[in-house]
């Protein structure tokens, strides 16, 4: 079905940090489906933020619950801190606003699971985690080789992202409430695993290390900046996560797939663009200053691919169930880094008490 001359979803954001300005710059501009109604935030520098950068005509409120009553709003985008994501993503639900909600939705996996119930009830409206790698073309094309049979069945994976090292500040101060380096960044990887693996493929045994190179305060929220973590899938496959923030040349993201018949690799040389550079110091080109820049296109197409789907009355393009089981790893391995024992699941998904 063509959109060509369809009306326009009307969306609210809650929250404008990094992932909320991106989201509304994206839908003034890049999203030609949608309208931005309405944004919220309780902070002053927000407010400021969307005086200078969104036209007048969009109402700013600063609370969730005045912004859900906004007549005509059809979705929202929760971009606000993590603590709230799965009480105001079931507050819109029960309104029936569709929900696009970036991640982690919480840190517990009794609140997700009721959600996701909640969801499956709810025949309104519907909900999508941002889980925006799975947009980017580069894994799009991967994911459907793989599907393709074009390196037999998969077999291992591995997968590293290395953030910019940034003020020190800001990564302990966001700590406080990430759920550590696990549930907020390696998550993506862990994603990224379920979609070459199957959706319905559950963790056997996993276990996590890691070490804290360069932010010394993180000790106090148990996280650390470098982290390693092995999953042990049943059916015979392996997952290997590698996470840091202290990359000095800027953000680094590759993943490998190990097949049966062949091997991919998606981003395996982290460049800027294809300028490249050969001078007195040698070869070279820029890299990719950060995870925002990395995943620019994905950001639009990921929110455009949501919007169609709910104006046109389709499944969403991402299975908000299979958020489950990422939270379920991503948990555990937070949980095996701080206490430096393994966790053993059976064939349910389900822990494995000791």
């Amino acid at each position: 079905m063509s959109l060509q001359g369809q009306r326009k979803l009307q969306i609210g954001i809650v929250g404008l940090g990094r992932m909320g300005q991106r989201h509304a710059l994206n839908i003034l501009y890049r999203t030609p489906h949608a309208n931005l109604l309405c944004v919220c935030s309780p902070a002053p520098a927000d407010r400021e933020w969307a005086k200078k950068n969104l036209p007048s005509e969009i109402n700013f409120l600063t609370s969730f619950e005045e912004m859900i009553e906004t007549p005509g709003l059809e979705a929202v985008i929760i971009a606000s801190a993590t603590p709230v994501h799965a009480s105001q993503s079931l507050e819109a639900l029960n309104r029936g606003i569709h929900v696009l909600c970036e991640k982690p939705v919480t840190l517990d996996v009794t609140e997700l699971q009721n959600l996701i119930t909640e969801s499956k009830r709810n025949t309104t409206a519907k909900i999508m985690v941002g889980f925006t790698r799975r947009f980017d073309a580069s894994y799009k094309d991967a994911r459907k080789k793989v599907l393709d049979g074009k390196i037999g069945e998969p077999v291992v994976i591995r997968s590293h992202g290395c953030e910019a090292c940034q003020d020190g500040s800001f990564f302990v101060e966001y700590a406080r409430q990430s759920g550590g380096i696990f549930v907020d960044t390696t998550i993506h990887d862990i994603d990224l695993a379920l979609s070459f693996f199957g959706e319905d493929v559950q963790p056997r045994k996993l276990w996590a290390t890691g070490v804290i190179a360069k932010y010394p305060e993180l000790e106090k929220f148990g996280d650390y900046d470098n982290a390693v973590g092995i999953v042990e899938f049943w059916g015979g496959k392996i997952a290997y996560f590698y996470n840091n923030r202290i990359a000095v040349h800027g953000y680094d993201n590759t993943t490998e797939i190990v097949g049966t018949g062949g091997k991919l690799s998606i981003n395996a040389n982290s460049r800027q663009n294809r300028v490249e550079v050969t001078d007195g110091s040698g070869h070279w080109n820029d890299i990719t200053p950060s995870w925002i820049d990395r995943y620019e296109e994905a950001f639009v197409t990921e929110v455009n691919e949501f919007t169609e789907a709910i104006i046109q009355g389709n499944d969403l393009p991402l299975s908000f169930a299979s958020a489950l089981t990422s939270l379920k790893i991503g948990l555990a391995l937070q949980e095996s880094l701080q206490t430096g024992e393994s966790v053993s699941f059976d064939e349910q998904g389900n822990r494995i008490s000791k």
